[in-house]
């Protein structure tokens, strides 16, 4: 029996399975949806991993973190990663950085060479942690990756309604909406008991109405002008109710800042989000990690080769030259599209049908440099411009939305993300040129903020575009699973099961609870440790959830 075996016949009913329980129930969805499992740890310290070899098959922020779990733990680990990068979907974009994407013939195109300043970055995956992404920012404090706030949301984010004509400032259409919904509601209590009257004094306060119960506008949608000291400032007179319904703002994400997945409070690495992918990095190869880049994967096989069990062999192109590598274990991060597409032998039917019955969504980012940070206004007198310190503004346009810096603030220049799309928005933008998509997202950004027609202010060569569903070797930003397709949840099923018996897993968001975030991925990559490690049941409960993606990575329900 191997040691993994052992270690799995051992600690299933003992105090090592317990902990596993809640990484095996949010893994397969019995927890519910967002939930995390944390368990606080992979396995203690000296755990034996008998020096059998472990290949890890992309060097994403899943990869990476077996790579790291695995190693430590006493496992013999080589990452073949296909790019000349680490850190998968975790991108961001600096100066000189090469850009490139399939085009429709099937051939790398060169896209973008960044030309921000030195200096300046901007994320092109993953842009934001929430709170309750427990492994994420320990690993952060683990590995001294410095993190600071991630402005969600502010009153003074602008929102463009599919059906308006204008942008309003987010206080304006949240607050007025309150105050009239307030003030229908307060029309239909006639009842004199307490209950009855409390709930009036509930919505007076609430919806900011008046003694009478009627909404005629707050303070709190602000002022048609900055207030100044020479005269008393004039409140904006409130929307009206038609307008706001008309506008179908609600449909322009508004709320999704309120879902428990954008709540506050959220972080951001300083300096960019690939500083957690660099320290993973860091960190596996500390812990004896190989790490082989530019090694394309082109075929698997799984072969029972003896009496120690099944091994994987994967044959891998570099500098135009064929290898071959053998482990007892294969992890593999590589994502499903881009797994389709690679020669496989051995492997079952049940995990072949899986392979083909989940798409990856498609989704689209610009990325701007301003030459003058105007959404924060003018310091230097009192200006019409809204104060924008952070946050999102959302808009019916192709782009979706526009996220303000949140860092550097009050400096000359800043990085904004002038478009972040899904499904037909990055379909349709994805089909175009790099220079259409920037042409694009700039109308798309002259909707919110004028200042975009200024091109001296906000320079096309300084403007870069990532289409994640034509990425080499991404082909797609997360798996598009649906709860209500019964062949996705046989896929998600079989996906959470390793084939050749113990030999061959696949890892990342693309099968976790978390579909779209670092968190997910590392879940991932802790229960194929723990399944590897003998701590984690091999197979998957009987029930399984399948995650909501769209809920999930764009807040739709």
């Amino acid at each position: 029996m191997t040691t993994a075996n052992k270690q799995r016949t051992a600690s299933a009913n003992g105090p090592a399975g317990d902990s596993a329980k809640a990484l095996r129930h949010a893994m397969s969805g019995l927890s519910g949806p967002e939930a995390i499992g944390w368990t606080g740890t992979v396995g203690p310290e000296g755990t034996p991993g008998g020096g059998e070899r472990v290949l890890i098959l992309g060097a994403g922020v899943a990869g990476l973190t077996a790579a790291y779990e695995l190693s430590r733990l006493g496992y013999r680990c080589t990452v073949l990663e296909a790019s000349q990068r680490v850190g998968g979907r975790n991108r961001t974009a600096r100066n000189g950085d090469e850009l490139y994407e399939v085009d429709e013939s099937g051939e790398l195109t060169h896209t973008h060479t960044c030309a921000f300043d030195d200096g300046m970055y901007l994320n092109l995956g993953p842009g934001r942690i929430p709170y309750h992404h427990r492994r994420v920012l320990k690993y952060c404090r683990d590995f001294g990756v410095e993190l600071e706030p991630y402005v969600m949301e502010t009153t003074a984010n602008r929102v463009r309604p599919p059906h308006a004509k204008v942008a309003w400032p987010n206080r304006r259409v949240a607050n007025d909406t309150r105050g009239h919904i307030a003030a229908k509601l307060h029309e239909t209590l006639h009842d004199l008991d307490n209950f009855t009257d409390e709930m009036r004094k509930m919505l007076r306060v609430f919806g900011a109405l008046d003694e009478n119960g009627k909404y005629r506008g707050t303070t709190r949608s602000g002022y048609l002008a900055p207030p100044d000291i020479e005269e008393w400032p004039t409140p904006a007179p409130p929307l009206s109710f038609e307008d706001l319904v008309n506008s179908g703002f609600w449909k322009a994400r508004f709320y999704q800042p309120i879902d428990y997945l954008w709540q506050a409070t959220m972080f951001q690495p300083v300096g960019g989000m690939d500083h957690i992918v660099k320290a993973l990095a860091r960190e596996a190869k500390r812990a004896g990690a190989k790490f082989v880049l530019g090694a394309e994967v082109t075929d698997i096989k799984i072969d029972k080769r003896d009496k120690n069990g099944t091994r994987v062999s994967v044959r891998y192109a570099k500098d135009d030259d064929l290898f071959t590598a053998e482990a007892r274990y294969c992890v593999s991060n590589i994502p499903i599209p881009v797994l389709r597409d690679i020669d496989r032998t051995n492997f079952t039917t049940p995990f072949e049908n899986a392979i083909q019955a989940v798409d990856f969504e498609k989704t689209c980012k610009v990325g701007w440099q301003a030459n003058r940070r105007f959404w924060e206004g003018d310091l230097d007198s009192v200006s019409d411009t809204e104060g924008i310190y952070g946050g999102i503004s959302w808009t019916g346009h192709n782009i979706t939305q526009l996220w303000y810096p949140s860092n550097d603030y009050f400096s000359d220049k800043g990085t904004l993300t002038g478009a972040y799309n899904f499904q037909k928005q990055a379909e349709e933008l994805g089909n175009c040129s790099p220079a259409e998509r920037l042409e694009m997202a700039r109308k798309g950004a002259m909707e919110l903020h004028p200042e975009f027609k200024n091109r001296d202010l906000v320079p096309d060569d300084k403007g870069v575009t990532i289409a994640w569903h034509k990425v080499p070797h991404q082909l797609g930003g997360w798996a598009a699973w649906k709860p209500d397709e019964p062949a996705h949840k046989t896929a998600y099923k079989q996906l959470l099961q390793p084939e050749g018996t113990d030999a061959f897993y696949i890892t990342g968001d693309q099968i976790s609870p978390l579909p779209g975030w670092q968190e997910g991925a590392m879940m991932s990559a802790h229960y194929v440790c723990q399944q590897i490690m003998g701590i984690m049941p091999l197979s998957a409960p009987e029930e399984v959830a399948v995650p909501d993606s769209v809920a999930l990575t764009q807040g739709l329900f």
